[in-house]
């Protein structure tokens, strides 16, 4: 009997302090239980509904205990680090190894600077050829304009056909003999841009000169500069630049192609050299640059009569070793026309 009544009372014990526990863990764990509720069966927690002072004194008790928590916790994750830091710094690793891996966060680095510039790069790139690509789009109540020497005169009537039937309009304005060397026999500075003032329907230019420019030339005050120095270069690059700058001004797209290689090797290699200088200033402008060597059978800048295509050589010069055949002037007229874009 005695025993009975010590096991009950044992019992008694435990159950209260059971109820108590449980009772004092609801009371502080009110608001974590109320989430879960809301969570749970998306309506308020029935223990909202308890609005005494003392009860909400126990929410808050538990908000305290939380913080507390956190903060023990985030300072134990601090110690450890710091311990880790520590061992790692001075212990872990030898000074080879540091130098190691210290290299490896440098090339990282770097690697993460080109990636950066080369994504810029790209955009630019593809910008700018977006740009390009619009300036040489035309409709059919625009025209184009065909400024050049002999050589124009042998593949623009090609082009005009062409554009023609696509009911496209166009202005050929090409002259044997001439080029942007010598103004005063004509002057193709202020014909295009006098064109281009006249005429606000033309789109894109088209420019081939060069062939007749490898000479000594007269800048503005009369002085005869030398080919191939720096001040012919220089004063030669002034005068594509005001075209190219005009046209740009008002809009216009332009396609420029450069001279092929010639027969007779001094001809050539003056052909070579303007044709860098040339590419020098093309380059600061965004404009479609067509090379005639390679189109026209040249090859490491070794002129060639003849183009090897799909198996066939076509013979694509004439017999002075400086014109175009009649298959020549077709075919550099068709590659450069393949950049026009009709709507």
């Amino acid at each position: 009997m005695a025993n009975n009544n010590k096991f009950k009372k044992s019992f008694m014990v435990t159950l209260i302090f059971l109820i108590l526990s449980a009772s004092m863990s609801i009371w502080i764990m009110q608001k974590s239980i109320n989430a879960y509720y809301l969570q749970t069966y998306h309506k308020p927690s029935p223990l909202n509904l308890i609005n005494s002072p003392l009860w909400q004194k126990g929410g808050n008790i538990g908000d305290e205990l939380y913080a507390f928590y956190d903060a023990i916790a985030g300072s134990i994750g601090n110690i450890n680090q710091s311990m880790i830091d520590e061992f790692n710094n001075n212990h872990a690793y030898t000074p080879a190894y540091k130098a190691q891996m210290a290299q490896k966060a440098r090339q990282e680095q770097l690697y993460q600077e080109q990636q950066r510039l080369l994504k810029a790069q790209t955009l630019k790139e593809n910008q700018t050829r977006n740009e390009l690509e619009q300036s040489l789009t035309l409709n059919k109540n625009q025209k184009v304009f065909f400024a050049g020497d002999s050589m124009m005169q042998g593949i623009a009537p090609h082009m005009q056909k062409h554009l023609q039937d696509l009911g496209v309009d166009s202005v050929n304005l090409s002259k044997q003999s001439t080029g942007l060397a010598y103004p005063k026999f004509f002057d193709w500075n202020n014909t295009i841009k006098n064109t281009l003032q006249s005429d606000s329907s033309i789109k894109v230019l088209i420019v081939m000169l060069g062939a007749n420019d490898p000479w000594d030339m007269p800048d503005k005050q009369g002085r005869y500069l030398k080919f191939n120095s720096q001040e012919w270069a220089l004063e030669y690059q002034a005068r594509m630049k005001d075209i190219l700058d005009f046209a740009k001004q008002r809009q216009v797209g332009v396609i420029w192609v450069t001279p092929p290689n010639m027969k007779k090797s001094k001809l050539n290699e003056q052909m070579i050299h303007l044709s860098d200088v040339m590419m020098d200033e093309l380059n600061r402008h965004n404009v479609k640059v067509i090379d005639a060597r390679p189109i026209m059978g040249g090859h490491d800048n070794i002129y060639n009569d003849y183009l090897e295509k799909d198996g066939k050589n076509i013979k694509m010069r004439s017999g002075d070793g400086i014109h175009f055949s009649g298959d020549g002037q077709r075919i550099l007229a068709k590659e450069v026309q393949s950049y026009l874009i009709i709507k």
